[in-house]
């Protein structure tokens, strides 16, 4: 494995491709044809003091048609000459500064390349273009900036102005049931277009068919996440998502986000393969995502990987094919037969697994579960997709939540040691406590209001189900410094925070998209916070920001599905259940088991030792429960609202 890795490694650095993140990918080939610089001050004020344009070019080391761009077009001897010459060659890499890209993207959509002013302003663009397009593309915007400077300049400042005319705004209004209702009629106006439902909507369907005790919608969302994971999205072998059906890479925030819809999902129709997709889901993430010291987690999987060729060459999928010949020299002819009309597998033909239907997702874990489990050892052998070395503080949040709570509901150790040990590295690498300042990656970019919101989630969850006060405490200081940081007063909602220049400042919409929205976190987190603290400035914002995404949520409440499902949350009432007694004892633990295995969506779950320092530090997190008296000889649970514990029975 070890050789394998160096010769893949080996070969990318003969190809000009490291397995870093886009802006290293690109920059940082020795001998590379254009000469790239990095998005930043020293790549502006070089356009501004030589008076050129700039190419922009906005890559992620993930995605294959990124890869071919720079294959096909940035290694042509021919198309680098002229870059180098005529214009200021940038590179973005979208994972570190995703807010940029979705600025530009706002402009100029499903581009790639974008051509702007020494002011940061775009005029022209492109998606993925062959040479001969791209050539004439600089070709012609080179000899306009020549001739016709000032009209080329008034273009792109024409087309930033049109596109800030439609940011996002404050579309205050009243707050009420009738708000979200809107965001069911799209829902149903989306599966009338395409058959599926987006999973960022399904927290939102969950707790809106909880609250209107709406079983038809409850079965509805189960059968649409099974539906999901027969798709070809997911790997039916390995576990995971890609992130579509033709698109293979596997990002680490898909991955998480949709182990949470199936693990709620599964709490509440009890499901077993919808628990059977959560869990290879988190599985893929331990085995595939994970940093060699087994700590934090990596930003994504490639689609690319090596095979033989005219020389070895990177295939996009092909890490994930087969044909039924193999599956027969590997499993024997039965079980072949079985896997080849299990996933439609035929002679000499090498294609991805795929399943007819979700009544056969039962077949990949019981009777075949033997067979394909050898065929998922034999993959892994082979040269693997290239992962990004980076990590992400949010998305690493919103692992570390999806893990906590399948550690908990499962009572599964590997999921809370692996949930544990990346809350503490991004805790103590990625966090300074002394300047209150949160890095977004492990290279140093400044955090984005997203990551405190995602990795507040996550330490809350991890607080919840490993009873450690110590995340509660950090997820109290993270809230406090993204209130300073990111709180608009002006607006009432939280502000993504951004490093945009001030040409693109107010091109941003909120909306879920590759994480969940900012706001809608954010009022999750507020609630959560508010009902263990008693915090009066977190229980009165979430209010704030419903009314201030009024409108929007009225009018466009699909793009917003976190902040409706934040909104269905806040109407169930707050309760806290303290378990205190001794953590050895059978009883101590079936009583925390039966609260963690029922779904309810604004409970917190807090262990309070019977003595001794533990239960100092829990008091002293949460001095309420100071008042709560142990038996040293049972355990007891009690139930808190409105202010008041009272001892309560706990069904198994």
């Amino acid at each position: 494995m070890l050789l394998r890795r160096i010769l893949s490694l080996l070969l990318l650095v003969m190809l000009g491709v490291s397995s870093h993140a886009a802006t290293r990918w690109v920059t940082e080939r020795e001998g590379a044809p254009v000469r790239w610089q990095a998005w930043g001050p020293a790549a502006f004020e070089r356009a501004k003091k030589e008076n050129r344009p700039i190419f922009l070019f906005i890559g992620s080391a993930s995605s294959y048609e990124h890869y071919r761009m720079h294959r096909e077009v940035f290694l042509n001897g021919e198309i680098a000459e002229y870059l180098n010459a005529y214009f200021v060659p940038i590179v973005l890499d979208r994972i570190e500064y995703p807010e940029v890209a979705r600025a530009y993207e706002s402009i100029l959509p499903a581009t790639a390349v974008f051509l702007l002013t020494p002011s940061l302003e775009p005029f022209a663009g492109a998606a993925f273009v062959k040479p001969d397009e791209l050539n004439r593309l600089l070709v012609i915007n080179a000899n306009r900036w020549t001739s016709e400077k000032d009209a080329v300049i008034a273009e792109a400042h024409a087309n930033v102005e049109k596109t800030r005319a439609l940011g996002e705004k404050k579309s205050s209004g009243d707050t009420g049931l009738e708000m979200v209702e809107p965001v069911i009629d799209a829902i149903r106006a989306r599966l009338t277009a395409s058959r599926t439902v987006d999973p960022m909507v399904t927290p939102f369907l969950i707790r809106h068919a909880a609250r209107t005790h709406n079983e038809v919608l409850t079965v509805f969302t189960s059968e649409q996440l099974l539906e999901l994971a027969a798709s070809l999205r997911r790997d039916h072998l390995g576990g995971g998502f890609h992130r579509s059906a033709d698109a293979l890479e596997k990002m680490l925030p898909d991955q998480a986000r949709l182990a949470n819809a199936y693990l709620e999902a599964s709490q509440i129709v009890r499901n077993p393969e919808l628990t059977y997709i959560a869990r290879t889901t988190l599985d893929y993430v331990l085995r595939d995502l994970r940093f060699p010291d087994r700590s934090p987690f990596e930003a994504f999987q490639d689609a690319h990987s090596v095979v033989p060729g005219q020389g070895p060459v990177f295939v996009n999928g092909a890490f994930y094919l087969w044909d039924i010949g193999e599956v027969t020299q590997l499993v024997g002819r039965d079980d072949a037969g079985k896997i080849a009309r299990l996933f439609d597998l035929r002679e000499a033909e090498r294609k991805r697994p795929m399943l007819s239907d979700a009544g056969r997702l039962h077949e990949l874990h019981d009777e075949l579960a033997t067979p394909l489990a050898k065929m998922l050892e034999v993959r892994q052998k082979r040269p693997a997709p290239f992962r990004e070395a980076t990590v992400i503080a949010g998305w690493n949040g919103l692992t570390i939540s999806a893990l906590a709570r399948g550690a908990v509901l499962w009572n599964e150790p590997k999921y809370l040691d692996a949930a544990t040990a990346a809350a503490s590295y991004v805790t103590t690498k990625m966090w300074n406590p002394a300047t209150k300042t949160l890095k977004r990656t492990d290279g140093g970019v400044e955090a984005l209001g997203e990551d405190y919101a995602l990795l507040i989630q996550g330490l809350l969850d991890l607080f919840d189900s490993s009873y450690d006060p110590k995340w509660l405490e950090l997820a109290i200081a993270l809230q406090q410094r993204q209130d300073a940081l990111f709180w608009d007063a002006s607006a009432a909602r939280y502000t993504i925070g951004t490093s945009l220049p001030p040409a693109l400042r107010g091109l941003l919409v909120e909306r879920d998209d590759e994480v969940p929205s900012i706001n809608g976190v954010s009022v999750m987190n507020l609630l959560r916070l508010a009902m263990l603290t008693g915090n009066a400035t977190w229980r009165a914002r979430p209010e704030l920001i419903f009314q201030s995404f009024a409108g929007r949520l009225r009018n466009s409440g699909y793009e917003l599905a976190q902040l409706a499902a934040s909104y269905e949350t806040s109407l169930f009432a707050p309760r806290i259940f303290v378990v205190t007694g001794d953590m050895r004892r059978q009883e101590t633990r079936d009583m925390l088991a039966a609260l963690h295995a029922k779904w309810e969506p604004m409970r917190a779950i807090v262990f309070l030792p019977v003595k001794g320092a533990a239960r100092e530090r829990v008091v002293r997190v949460l001095p309420f429960t100071g008042a709560l008296q142990p038996d040293p000889e049972r355990t007891i649970a009690y139930v808190c609202a409105d202010g008041k514990c009272m001892p309560t029975t706990i069904a198994p």
